[in-house]
């Protein structure tokens, strides 16, 4: 799929949920991740752990719910939850995607664990699969 603007869209991620930050800690150390940072996300009540990506290609992201919805995904046992994919103006990908009837889930971009912003396509677009956009921040 390419975006509005006609680019390839980048993979920047893919989001897992863990139940937990033990198990978060038992599935770096099963796949060999280094974590490479982590931030709380309060929007989304979790502490996201990105896992050091290999050199030019996605990172892994484990997402771990502090409560809130997150909590229940998947009754609790986590999982995959998204890709997400890179793009040059979050604001403006949201409007091409509105005229086309494809609403994002939030109104705003949401500030994410690192130097991005983020949103996501709502499922009903993709046939239940979850997929994030995030605008790279400098700095």
């Amino acid at each position: 799929m390419t975006d509005p603007f006609g680019a390839a869209q980048a993979l920047h991620h893919v989001g897992i949920v863990q139940p937990d930050m033990a198990a978060a800690e038992d599935f770096m150390a099963v796949f060999n991740h280094r974590e490479d940072y982590r931030g709380y996300v309060p929007e989304f009540d979790c502490w996201c752990i990105f896992c050091a990506a290999p050199l030019g290609g996605p990172a892994v992201e484990l997402v771990v719910p502090v409560g809130g919805s997150l909590a229940r995904f998947n009754h609790g046992a986590g999982g995959l939850h998204h890709y997400a994919f890179e793009t040059p103006d979050i604001r403006a990908l949201h409007a091409a995607f509105s005229a086309r009837d494809m609403p994002m889930l939030h109104a705003e971009p949401v500030k994410g664990a690192g130097a991005f912003l983020c949103n996501f396509l709502s499922p009903v677009v993709t046939r239940g699969v979850l997929v994030e956009y995030i605008e790279v921040l400098e700095g």
